[in-house]
């Protein structure tokens, strides 16, 4: 079954006490990709924790390998005004369309935002055909996990430790796109 689609530009999201003035969730092109390593650098640094990668090695990254991932349509930016306050992005591994780097920033949480960057990334994946979009969840994860449900991903029953000895698993989940 196939997640509802939402808007890609939420203008006054939010509840009344918490507005966002300007919200735009789109598909980055190959010259915003400064704007796709400044909120990529934004979540390591925000939540170093929830990603494979540290922070030192993907600042390190030259700027050709920016471009290219900012040219390949399968990262998505939500752009608080002319802030880029999230991401989320697509890779294929192993055969398979999978969501990666999901962020966003403190402030723009709580405004649907994180709904419409996963939205972009499906509609990456059904681009080029998939019929399924998998990603990983960190255990005890609970916000990430119900966001995904809400959305329409199952869990699939596999599990996987997370790198260089830390204790937390993840569990994988899936979308049908079709």
């Amino acid at each position: 079954m196939s997640a509802p689609r939402r808007p890609s530009s939420l203008p006054g999201v939010g509840t009344p006490d918490k507005v966002v003035p300007t919200a735009e969730v789109r598909v980055v092109v190959e010259d915003e990709w400064p704007a796709l390593k400044q909120v990529r650098l934004a979540a390591l640094q925000d939540t170093p924790e929830a990603y494979w990668a540290s922070y030192d090695e993907v600042a390190a990254w030259p700027d050709e390998r920016w471009r290219l991932w900012a040219a390949s349509g399968a990262a998505v930016i939500a752009w608080v005004g002319d802030k880029p306050s999230g991401l989320a992005a697509g890779i294929i591994h192993d055969d398979e369309h999978h969501m990666i780097s999901m962020w966003l920033a403190p402030d723009a949480r709580g405004h649907g935002l994180a709904e419409a960057l996963v939205h972009g990334v499906a509609d990456w994946a059904r681009r080029d055909g998939a019929t399924v979009l998998t990603l990983w969840v960190v255990d005890g994860n609970e916000s990430g996990r119900r966001l995904y449900e809400r959305i329409g991903f199952e869990p699939t029953g596999d599990q996987q430790p997370f790198p260089e000895g830390d204790p937390r698993t993840e569990s994988k989940m899936a979308l049908r796109l079709t």
